[in-house]
C-alpha cells in the first residue's frame, strides 16, 4: 500500500512539474533591412532576452509579410514599406515607429583614386557602372534615384546603373572594383577599410534615409521589443553605429 501511495504521488509531482517549452516561449521573429545587419545583433543583446532576426531588402521583407510569413516585428530602412503594410492592414498603425536617421554617401574601392561626386556622377564614363539597390525593394536605391533625380542626372545614368537586391551585395560591387561608385548608407561603409567614402547627399532638399519599425502581429514578446527599440538605451546603441536621431 505505501508503495502504490508513493508512485501515486511521482505521478501527481511529474504531472504538475512545468515543461520547458512553457517556460520558454518562441522568441519573436524581427524582420529586418539588410543595411541593420550590424546593428540589430547589439540591440538583441541590449534588450536582453531572445528574438529571431531575418534580414534582407525591406521591399523583398514586406513582401514576405503580405504572403503571410510569421513575422512578429518589421524594422525597415524607410517609411514607404511599413506605411504599405499598414495600409493593407498588416501592420499596426499606431506601433509605427521612426528609431533613426541614416545618411545617403557615395562610396568607391580605396585603392581606386576617384573625385567623383553625387553632383559628377552625370560626367560618369560611357564604360563606367554605378551600383544602386533595385528601387522598388532597396530603400538605399529608391533614396540614390530620388538624390540623382532632384540633381537631373538620373535619366541619363539610368542605363549604365547595375541594381542589386540589397545593400550588401551594392557593397559587393563596389569591393570587387566592378562599379566605379556604389550608393549605400553611412552606416554600411562606418569602419570599413576597404571603400571610401566619396561624397555625401547633404544638399537641401536631398533625401534623409529613416528607420522605421511597426508591430505585425499580436506577439506580447514582439511587441515588448518594439517598445524597447524607441527607449533612450535603443537609441544609444543605434548612436553607436553611427545613426542619427529620428
Amino acid at each position: 500500500m505505501a508503495r502504490l501511495l508513493l508512485v501515486m504521488l511521482l505521478l501527481v509531482s511529474a504531472g504538475c512539474a512545468p515543461s520547458p517549452e512553457a517556460e520558454a516561449p518562441d522568441p519573436p521573429t524581427i524582420a529586418a533591412a539588410a543595411s541593420l545587419r550590424n546593428v540589430m545583433p547589439d540591440l538583441v543583446a541590449a534588450w536582453g532576452d531572445r528574438a529571431t532576426v531575418t534580414y534582407g531588402g525591406s521591399g523583398t521583407l514586406r513582401r514576405q509579410v503580405e504572403a503571410g510569413a510569421p513575422i512578429d516585428v518589421v524594422v525597415f530602412a524607410a517609411a514607404a514599406p511599413v506605411d504599405a503594410l499598414i495600409e493593407k492592414h498588416l501592420a499596426d498603425a499606431a506601433s509605427r515607429e521612426v528609431l533613426a536617421s541614416n545618411e545617403l554617401v557615395l562610396v568607391g574601392p580605396r585603392d581606386q583614386a576617384s573625385e567623383l561626386t553625387w553632383a559628377t556622377l552625370g560626367d560618369l564614363p560611357a564604360d563606367a557602372k554605378l551600383a544602386v539597390g533595385e528601387p522598388a525593394a532597396v530603400p538605399a536605391g529608391d533614396y540614390a534615384k530620388q538624390a540623382l533625380e532632384g540633381l537631373g542626372s538620373w535619366d541619363g545614368l539610368k542605363d549604365r546603373v547595375v541594381f542589386a537586391g540589397d545593400v550588401a551585395m551594392v557593397l559587393a560591387y563596389a569591393r570587387r572594383g566592378e562599379v566605379a561608385a556604389a550608393a549605400v548608407y553611412a552606416t554600411d561603409v562606418a569602419g570599413v577599410e576597404d571603400l571610401s567614402v566619396l561624397d555625401r547627399a547633404t544638399w537641401e532638399g536631398a533625401p534623409r534615409p529613416e528607420v522605421v519599425a511597426a508591430s505585425v502581429s499580436s506577439s506580447d514578446r514582439g511587441r515588448a521589443f518594439l517598445t524597447f527599440l524607441a527607449t533612450p538605451a535603443a537609441r544609444a546603441v543605434f548612436q553607436k553605429h553611427g545613426f542619427g536621431p529620428p
